[in-house]
């Protein structure tokens, strides 16, 4: 056994073997752990050669590390190691400022982008990316910095494995309110998506600012007969980009699938979800296939998921669960949505409440008996207005008390003011398909009941656009495929 002859030279050197186990994920490259490794063996060696003169302990070193970087060109292969070393097959970004350098280094087969990213949970200063990528990913980070400004952060994400690929998620915290952000998305260190059309903002942090928002349901329709697109490319074309979108209901035919997502809603939405979020609630299609499988796979939405409430600037968002109408752990949700709005019914203007199913209506759909029960939680609690999809088609109510009943001695129904105890109800249940066999009209007695609670219907592809400015809610109903404005009406209070 070979015995040691200089001791210090020994314990330092196997200090820095140590030390560069222990601090080994901070290397930018791999050739740096891999050449400290090779001072530290090298070190170690000269600790049993305490005899030999300066010049052989020098020629000796000089053998060993020819030998040490010959072993890493022969088991990788010269072309791939002169990458490692200089970068060649890397992705590096490379920001300096005061904190940190941001690095991300490239390795391996680029993944294949098999979903855009889009924006869940933009909170004030929070927010969550997510895309899809197939089953060769290892690691995911997002690097995103202000417009016009030099400094960027980057934040690396978690993967969630699911039906043979990967979701990318990362979550962006300590953000500013009401802030624009741009954003590149990596995979496996390979840029997989960036650009000035790639950005979000931030949720404002005070109740006064103006804020818009659109809303439709039955979206993602098998793709022979889906006009997903039209609603997509119009919302795009909107004056005002909207600050995020809601989601009344059967989001992926005929049996909510994951497998259908892509195909079906992202692609055709993929420029409005990579810059706008999106909070959908289930429907009825949705609950065929098992939601903690495939709906809840696919979002990140709050607290439950089924049902959940958010906030935006002065206005209170609740979205139900309405399973296939009789509502998701019925009594559980109830109460619980009594308890949100008794807590926040007097802290907000404006609340939005969103389902899938119908109350009354004149459609070709029947009476949700279980959402007219709650018509006096609504008027109770100063719910302004109830959206849904289910019947594919458009229609706008007449303000509903807690009764069920109407105001029968309004006569103009485009500008209201002072709506106290009263709700409006709308059905935007053509953002996808339409049913082309029925035909509008409150009057048959086939659709419904009384044709006098109806203030506008349209059989056409649509989807609303709801404006809130302090005190003054604006709503539009707008066509899918020309662009063209055919309802619309305000709230004052």
């Amino acid at each position: 056994m070979m015995k040691i002859l200089n001791k210090k030279l020994f314990y330092i050197s196997l200090g820095v073997i140590l030390l560069t186990y222990l601090i080994k994920d901070i290397f930018p490259h791999q050739v740096i752990q891999y050449l400290l490794y090779a001072i530290g063996f090298l070190t170690m060696s000269l600790s049993y050669f305490k005899k030999l003169s300066k010049w052989s302990k020098i020629l000796i070193m000089k053998k060993l590390l020819l030998l040490l970087l010959f072993i890493p060109l022969v088991s990788f292969g010269q072309n791939d190691f002169r990458k490692m070393f200089w970068g060649e097959s890397q992705e590096v970004l490379k920001e300096k400022y005061p904190e940190q350098n941001i690095k991300i280094n490239a390795f391996g087969e680029k993944p294949t982008l098999i979903r855009q990213p889009y924006l869940q949970m933009v909170r004030p200063k929070t927010t969550t990316i997510t895309w899809k990528t197939n089953a060769i990913t290892e690691n995911c980070f997002v690097v995103f910095q202000q417009p016009n400004k030099s400094e960027k952060t980057v934040v690396k994400g978690n993967l969630v494995d699911h039906e043979g690929n990967k979701f990318n998620e990362v979550v962006l915290n300590d953000l500013k309110p009401e802030t624009i952000y741009n954003y590149a998305i990596y995979s496996n260190g390979h840029l997989m998506a960036s650009g000035n059309d790639y950005y979000f903002t931030t949720a404002p942090k005070s109740k006064d600012a103006k804020f818009s928002f659109y809303a439709l349901g039955d979206i993602g329709h098998i793709p022979d007969s889906s006009f997903a697109k039209e609603p997509a490319a119009r919302i795009m074309e909107l004056k005002i980009k909207p600050d995020f979108g809601l989601g009344l209901g059967d989001i992926i035919y005929p049996k909510g699938q994951s497998a259908r997502y892509d195909a079906q809603l992202f692609k055709p939405f993929q420029e409005v979800f990579k810059n706008t979020p999106f909070y959908p609630v289930l429907g009825n299609h949705d609950w065929k296939s098992d939601p903690e499988k495939n709906f809840e796979m696919e979002w990140s939405l709050p607290e439950n998921e089924h049902y959940y409430s958010f906030t935006y600037s002065n206005a209170l968002f609740i979205g139900l669960d309405s399973s296939k109408g009789e509502f998701f752990n019925r009594e559980e949700q109830v109460l619980w949505l009594k308890q949100t709005l008794s807590v926040n019914k007097n802290n907000y203007d404006w609340i939005i409440l969103y389902l899938h199913h119908n109350g009354k209506t004149c459609t070709y759909k029947e009476e949700g008996k279980y959402i007219i029960e709650l018509y006096k939680i609504f008027s109770d609690n100063n719910v302004d207005l109830v959206l849904n999809g289910h019947a594919h088609t458009y229609e706008r109510l007449k303000p509903y008390d807690s009764n069920g009943n109407i105001d029968i001695s309004k006569i103009e129904h485009t500008n209201y003011k002072n709506l106290k105890d009263r709700f409006i109800s709308i059905t935007i249940g053509a953002g996808g398909k339409i049913n082309n066999k029925w035909e509008v009209n409150p009057n048959n007695p086939e659709n419904c009941k009384d044709g006098t609670i109806v203030a506008h219907a349209e059989h056409v592809p649509s989807f609303g656009v709801i404006s809130i400015d302090d005190k003054k809610l604006n709503f539009e109903a707008i066509n899918s495929f020309t662009g063209k404005k055919f309802d619309e009406f305000s709230i004052t209070k």
